[in-house]
């Protein structure tokens, strides 16, 4: 009953954050909270199937994710770096995750989240980064760029609170 109850505070909590950034001019799947939790599943099951824990939701990395999902898709971009320059670790600055460790997966047109998780455990990189064992927590970003593009750019990113 407690996971059931914590989690839809989080995933509140997280629709919170894409509604702020649906008022900043960024435009949001309506379906943004079931692909986020689809999202969830696939990482957690490839977790699992390496021996890893699962990673939990958070409020501040979603809002970090969100927040460049949304720069990504108004530059159709996959960047790392934001419109203004600023990296991974300025954006969780930016929302108040001090971090012990945290990456970032970027990914732009996936049709659903399992789409994207496959398609990040087939890149080293970005797989290295869904199996960082240290990870505890996630965030996931999902955005949709201007017609006629009109493609959807997510944001994955892992970190481990100090």
């Amino acid at each position: 009953m407690l996971k059931r109850s914590t989690l839809a505070a989080l995933a509140a909590t997280a629709f919170l954050g894409l509604g702020a950034a649906a008022q900043a001019g960024c435009t949001i799947p309506p379906d943004a909270a079931a692909m986020q939790k689809d999202v969830l599943a696939h990482l957690n099951a490839e977790r699992k199937a390496h021996g890893l824990s699962p990673l939990v939701l958070s409020a501040k990395l979603d809002k970090a994710a969100q927040g460049h999902a949304c720069d990504n898709a108004r530059r159709k971009s996959i960047s790392h770096t934001s419109s203004d320059g600023g990296t991974l670790k300025t954006r969780l600055r930016r929302v108040g995750y001090g971090f012990r460790t945290a990456a970032e997966n970027t990914g732009r047109g996936f049709a659903s989240g399992a789409r994207a998780v496959e398609w990040w455990m087939h890149s080293p990189k970005h797989k290295d980064n869904i199996l960082l064992r240290k990870a505890r927590e996630v965030g996931v970003g999902i955005a949709v760029s201007p017609a006629p593009d009109s493609k959807l750019h997510w944001i994955l990113v892992v970190g481990a609170s100090k």
